[in-house]
């Protein structure tokens, strides 16, 4: 199979980046790829994805890795793992990897081990240039469950589940298979939680998460994780500190100890980030040097400023955030594009084990085994948005009252968009077509 046929095949079915923003994979593919890294490394605490994939289904996806490194005539690739997980490599056939291209590749288990500046570098010793993504080190990072789908896509099934971790203050922690489209509150509900006067919801990890509605929000091609937490829990209460709030903080608390940046990942690597400097420069409005305000485009937001670094309640991602927000409506981004000669000698020993992120964080109630049930949820009602990814949100091809089928295509993008095409998650019929989402409920 050639490079064109697999990107046309990947189209077809919709695929995205699992996690994340979501990238459109049939964009990722690139003939400058000579490494493939797949990022089965579990970022955040607590969800249970990554590892599911890799007892279930490791030979599957070293198949469709396969694929991928015939197509993009890659030289090598590694399945990275963290080292907790290494044990759960039983069931994969030995055979298979004595014989390609393909290896398996322990990484610490340290945060954010996730995010692709990091992971590459632990893998390859590479250092991707400011600013720039993997390719341009002739790296391509793909998430497990991304991967998996690819899988799924050479044998006739488009994006219609997705795997998410539902855990916290639930009566049952479970990884779920669960349709596209299927309200938050279900997931819940299976989980044996009602209660959202109490607690409250996020979406995604619980340091990169975001505070959702459980009776509005839905199961997108992204969604990774949905925990459950006391509403005083310290990190709920950061994530709802705006960032206006973080900017007066700023102005009136921080003692420019500078440990925002001395314990930044990106910083560590080597990266011109340097945090505290953005901090003081939004909090005294100094507009004489835009370096400061430029370097928040190197900031990943995974949060470690904030949940382990400041110690005066700043929140310094809130205001990198916002800077950065602000910086790409005024078309204003960093250009630096060097790659750090190498990483500073202190990261060796300012390398964050995820079970300290875990306890600092007040998380160690919730990091417990939890069941996982394959056999996907069964819900009567689906709302697929039309935009659930980076890029361009699909256009409907379907009219309400028409019955579709679970894995039609609903929705479609030009192959040549940023954007990704939608496929029904289950049998029914179109209910409902907005600007948002389609809405089919099932026979």
């Amino acid at each position: 199979m050639n490079i064109n046929e697999l990107q046309q095949i990947i189209y077809n079915a919709g695929i995205v980046g699992a996690g994340g923003a979501g990238f459109p994979t049939h964009k990722k593919i690139s003939e400058k790829v000579e490494t493939i890294i797949v990022n089965a490394v579990e970022c955040e605490p607590l969800l249970k994805v990554d590892r599911h994939l890799v007892v279930e289904y490791l030979n599957e996806v070293v198949q469709a890795l396969k694929i991928l490194i015939d197509a993009l005539n890659a030289g090598k690739a590694y399945i990275a793992l963290k080292s907790k997980n290494i044990k759960y490599l039983k069931n994969i056939d030995e055979l298979s990897l004595k014989t390609s291209k393909v290896e398996i590749k322990e990484i610490p288990d340290i945060y954010p081990a996730g995010d692709e500046v990091v992971l590459t570098y632990e893998v390859t010793g590479k250092i991707i240039p400011e600013g720039n993504i993997p390719l341009s080190v002739g790296v391509m990072v793909i998430n497990i469950e991304t991967l998996f789908n690819i899988y799924k896509a050479l044998n006739g099934s488009p994006v219609t589940y997705k795997y998410v971790t539902v855990t916290g203050e639930v009566d049952e922690p479970v990884t779920l298979c669960v349709p596209v489209g299927t309200p938050v509150k279900k997931l819940l509900a299976f989980a044996g939680f009602y209660d959202t006067i109490e607690y409250t919801v996020v979406m995604g990890g619980p340091l990169m998460g975001s505070i959702c509605d459980p009776q509005k929000e839905v199961v997108t091609k992204t969604t990774k994780g949905i925990i459950v937490l006391p509403v005083n829990h310290p990190l709920i209460q950061k994530k709802k500190i705006k960032a206006s709030v973080a900017y007066k903080r700023a102005s009136s608390a921080c003692c420019q100890c500078r440990m925002c940046t001395d314990m930044c990942p990106r910083y560590l690597l080597g990266y011109s980030i340097e945090v505290h400097k953005t901090v003081r420069s939004v909090a005294n409005e100094i507009t004489t040097d835009t370096a400061p305000y430029l370097q928040s485009h190197l900031c990943s937001a995974c949060g470690v400023c904030d949940y382990i670094a400041c110690t005066q309640d700043i929140i310094p991602r809130a205001i990198c955030s916002e800077v950065k927000n602000q910086m790409i409506k005024n078309n204003l981004r960093y250009t630096n594009g060097k790659a750090p000669q190498k990483v500073r000698n202190e990261r060796q020993y300012r390398l964050l084990p995820s079970q300290r992120i875990i306890e600092r964080c007040g998380l160690k109630k919730y990091d417990i085994e939890s069941k996982t049930v394959e056999t996907p949820l069964v819900v009567p009602e689906v709302r697929i948005p039309l935009k659930q990814h980076i890029g361009k949100p699909a256009t409907p091809i379907v009219k309400v009252g028409e019955q579709v089928k679970q894995g039609q295509l609903i929705a479609q993008v030009a192959y040549e968009d940023l954007g990704a095409n939608i496929h029904s998650s289950i049998n029914g019929m179109v209910y409902e077509i907005n600007d948002k989402e389609i809405i089919i409920i099932k026979n």
